[in-house]
């Protein structure tokens, strides 16, 4: 068995709700999940609090023994400014890894979420919503004309083997049996443009490499986040396609703009290939970006040469 590139079969998407959590608990302190079906894949419920560090999924899958999961707070796991969180219950149960971030100015919160399968199977998805009052108003600056780039770090987890280190010691598990393996990260740069007078976005996201990285394949190709229509409650959907491979779209993604002027935006993107004609076949990534708008507090510095 090939055990760098994915081999399990795409996970069942799921009806996503409408509500915007708010921060609110509203179920044994969960939040049903928000975002559109083609990102939330598995990913039922989130309760994340960025001050303690406290995140709680409801997957659907075999997930912990459990309805609502507590995941362990992983620095080694932190990946381009995410923060990293795992789930693993016993050496032969499946083993999650988390990255959730909060924007800024805290009006924001975004993360993804995967296992890293086992018996032919792999569950992940992803999740994003506004925080507090839920304020948004669109950028509208009299020299820029509503138009706004927003600059910074992408991550993600894919359905191919990292290195393992935070597996639990599977030792015990009969040689004859298939160990589960734990999710590599993804980590890249992301430029996000946004046009509020004609209510558009689009994005590409660069410099992308696997953290561990054991099929050796370096960096891995740009993604196009394809332009797509801003809705009048700041929130998008659309498609990716690799670098100038025009109309084949690779997965999708989806967001929202938060605070007043846009200030953030957060997102998820899903893909079902990503390293183009490499040597991987079926894999699969769940990617998370939560960016502050350049020229407002605490941006990019590269936003000063945009």
């Amino acid at each position: 068995m090939n055990r760098f590139a994915k081999f399990f079969a795409v996970p069942a998407l799921l009806a996503a709700c409408t509500s915007d959590p708010g921060g609110v608990n509203t179920d044994v302190g969960m939040v049903s999940n928000p975002v559109p079906a083609s990102v939330a894949g598995s990913l039922d419920a989130v309760d994340y609090n960025p001050d303690s560090g406290e995140l709680i999924l409801r997957v659907n899958a075999i997930h912990g023994g459990g309805r609502n999961i507590t995941y362990t707070r992983t620095p080694a796991l932190d990946t381009a400014g995410y923060h990293g969180y795992m789930m693993q219950q016993t050496p032969a149960d499946r083993h999650y890894t988390a990255l959730f971030q909060e924007s800024n100015g805290g009006e924001l919160v975004a993360g993804v979420v995967a296992d890293g399968g086992n018996n032919n199977r792999y569950f992940g998805g992803g999740f994003f919503a506004r925080q507090g009052a839920g304020i948004y108003s669109p950028y509208d600056h009299p020299v820029a004309e509503g138009e706004a780039q927003y600059y910074g770090t992408y991550a993600g987890v894919v359905n191919v083997n990292g290195a393992g280190a935070q597996l639990l010691d599977a030792s015990g598990i009969p040689a004859n049996l298939t160990a589960p393996g734990q999710a590599d990260r993804i980590s890249g740069v992301i430029l996000l443009n946004a046009d509020f007078a004609n209510g558009q976005v689009d994005a590409e996201i660069s410099n992308r490499v696997l953290a561990d990285d054991l099929p050796g394949l370096g960096r891995l190709p740009d993604i196009m986040l394809v332009q797509t229509a801003i809705d009048g409650n700041g929130e998008f959907a659309g498609s990716a396609e690799y670098q100038g491979d025009v109309g084949n779209s690779i997965g999708s993604y989806a967001g929202i703009f938060g605070g007043a002027d846009a200030t953030a935006v957060g997102g998820v993107v899903y893909l079902t290939e990503f390293d183009s004609d490499g040597p991987l076949e079926n894999e699969e990534e769940y990617g998370v970006f939560v960016l502050t708008r350049c020229g407002a507090a605490n941006d990019d510095p590269v936003c000063d040469g945009l």
